[in-house]
């Protein structure tokens, strides 16, 4: 069985679960790396006095989302495997839908910023390629991509722990899009896993990337 299937059957549920508790305790503002990068984006001349429309996938119970709306007043869309997320993002005026990466139900040529909310981890292998595929579809000729995941410089496998016959994978997800000339990587910042903080343990780094789609006829 793939991966996709074992969590939307119920391991996006069982996450959720364990986590609930912990996020409802996380602040949600500017100092979240993501909502920053699309807050400065938002500023941006050719975004001022228009509507930013966002996509994160992997978007859980999509409180980052929720700030956007409120204090950016995007237009957001998520995506996640776990159906009791996808409930509550509804909630809190989200466009969420459940599903996975490598099929994304919204029309082509469509958003300005697509995120990957760590979720590329836990994906397979085999689906990277329609991944991106997917995410570029979605995105307008000039958008942004953002990707927040786990990052290694060459391939590694790791076990689950919380499910066996399961993987997280940890590689530079940068390069699914850098090597289009269409995409430019604007931004890399490492840091630890769970701090916003230089960390020599490679095996909890954490990469946030920035990326610039221009696609030009």
């Amino acid at each position: 069985m793939k991966q996709k299937e074992i969590f939307l059957a119920g391991e996006a549920d069982a996450w959720f679960e364990r986590n609930h508790k912990i996020l409802q305790g996380k602040i949600f503002d500017l100092s979240d790396p993501i909502i920053k990068i699309v807050s400065n984006i938002s500023k941006r001349p050719e975004y001022v006095g228009k509507v930013l429309k966002v996509l994160e996938i992997g978007c859980g119970e999509a409180n980052r989302l929720a700030w956007m709306v409120e204090h950016l007043g995007a237009n957001t869309y998520g995506l996640e495997p776990s159906s009791k997320a996808v409930e509550l993002a509804r909630k809190k005026g989200v466009h969420a839908e459940h599903g996975s990466a490598d099929y994304l139900p919204f029309e082509s040529v469509s958003f300005d910023v697509v995120i990957f909310g760590f979720c590329l981890y836990l994906c397979d292998q085999d689906d990277l390629f329609i991944i991106a595929k997917e995410a570029d579809r979605v995105l307008k000729k000039k958008s942004w991509l953002i990707i927040r995941d786990f990052f290694s410089p060459s391939p590694i496998t790791c076990d689950y722990h919380h499910k066996k016959g399961v993987y997280s994978y940890k590689m530079d997800y940068r390069k699914l899009f850098s090597w289009h000339p269409s995409y430019t990587c604007f931004s890399h910042k490492l840091s630890d896993h769970g701090q916003e903080k230089i960390s020599d343990n490679a095996q909890e780094w954490v990469a946030t990337s920035v990326l610039r789609k221009n696609f030009k006829l």
